[in-house]
């Protein structure tokens, strides 16, 4: 009998110390990529709503994207990233990585305005899947929504979780799950900016 209440006492125990374990991820930092997620799509549906079929297909040249291709393009990455924050919650936490990633969160920001042109990889480049352009929104909308669910319902702690990538990635190698976001939400900014110079170019279809 006292070997069952030694026990019991000790689970008791474990369940307190999860309760009272405190998170690094604060509900700031939560709000910060939920208001950034949302104002991003907001800004990139704003950039594209009531378009023609005609605008949202021109393409300035042979070598560029339309505003169709730059929004598929957009919605493959939030289907990648969706699929990455829920895989991520299930592994281990890993608090050594945390002090190592320190300091990248303005990096990941800056995004926005980096000036280098970089070349999507073969799994995000757009394939004109959609037929339509309610179809493509669709898409679009359909994983930035469940991003946003999932940011506001995580019990997840996004600054002890990481993704790692290839050591040729440079400083963007490992990242925790809040600078992944923020990366991405940067990445949603920078491409509306694109989509803003297609449709100020001279021969761009009224």
């Amino acid at each position: 009998m006292k070997q069952v209440l030694f026990i019991f006492s000790l689970l008791l125990s474990g369940i307190s110390l999860a309760q009272n374990k405190s998170s690094i991820w604060t509900d700031s930092e939560r709000q910060i990529l939920i208001e950034g997620l949302q104002s991003s799509q907001n800004k990139l549906l704003g950039a594209t709503d009531g378009l023609t079929k005609e605008q949202i297909r021109f393409k300035p040249d042979s070598a560029s994207w339309s505003i169709a291709e730059i929004v598929e393009h957009l919605a493959i990455y939030d289907e990648l990233m969706y699929w990455d924050l829920l895989n991520q919650q299930y592994a281990p936490e890993m608090p050594e990585w945390a002090e190592k990633v320190k300091g990248l969160d303005s990096l990941m920001v800056s995004y926005t305005e980096d000036p280098a042109k970089l070349k999507a990889p073969f799994i995000a480049q757009p394939l004109g899947r959609f037929e339509n352009e309610k179809a493509l929104m669709l898409y679009f909308n359909r994983f930035r929504n469940e991003l946003i669910k999932l940011v506001k319902e995580t019990k997840t702690d996004f600054r002890l979780h990481f993704v790692f990538r290839s050591k040729d990635a440079g400083v963007w190698r490992v990242r925790d799950l809040h600078q992944y976001t923020l990366l991405w939400i940067a990445h949603t900014q920078r491409h509306t900016k694109q989509i803003e110079r297609v449709k100020s170019y001279r021969n761009y279809p009224k």
